[in-house]
């Protein structure tokens, strides 16, 4: 799976629109591994070999500056001091004294950093649902089943995935609507 957009790094984890995303889109999976995986991300949008070039490029223009105390590359200043750690390269090393594998771990960190997943967040929140009633069994004008007469479903017991944003909101509130009318004409 590929997500892209904000992200969110803080104490306790990853979130925001791109972790939510994959969130929503491989819910059942996530499930399945009992939420342990790893997750690969791009902090800059280039490739290995493009930001490779970059650092070797920042390497000769800021050669007597240390690495840890000059962020590049349009990254939070905590975000690059943690990479540049991650890549064996210590705080006092100047961008001069960067040899050719601390450079590639380097490129590494930025381009495809891997991060362990162990769980769901601290609060054991679901902000995603997945599976349910099956829309075929569904009246999509009355929201009652097609089953069992005067049985009406709305919300996030139907197996409607929407990613997040309102969107299951929006689904929950049209349904219930369409339900009530329908029951109540």
């Amino acid at each position: 799976m590929y997500s892209e957009g904000p992200l969110l790094i803080t104490h306790v984890g990853m979130s925001a629109p791109a972790i939510l995303k994959l969130s929503a889109f491989g819910a059942l999976e996530l499930a399945k591994r009992d939420y342990k995986f790893k997750i690969e991300i791009n902090f800059i949008k280039q490739d290995f070999d493009d930001c490779l070039s970059q650092l070797k490029e920042l390497k000769h223009q800021l050669a007597k500056k240390t690495v840890y105390k000059t962020a590049q590359m349009d990254l939070p200043k905590r975000l690059w001091r943690k990479l540049v750690l991650a890549s064996d390269i210590s705080e006092t090393d100047r961008w001069a004294d960067l040899n050719k594998l601390q450079l590639e771990n380097f490129s590494n960190q930025l381009t495809k950093a891997v991060f362990q997943v162990t769980g769901k967040s601290t609060f054991k929140d679901e902000f995603v649902t997945a599976g349910g009633i099956d829309l075929k069994e569904i009246n999509f004008k009355t929201f009652e089943s097609r089953i069992h007469k005067n049985l009406y479903f709305a919300g996030e017991v139907l197996n409607i995935d929407a990613v997040t944003g309102g969107f299951n909101f929006q689904n929950a509130w049209t349904g219930a609507f369409i339900a009530a009318k329908s029951i109540a004409d």
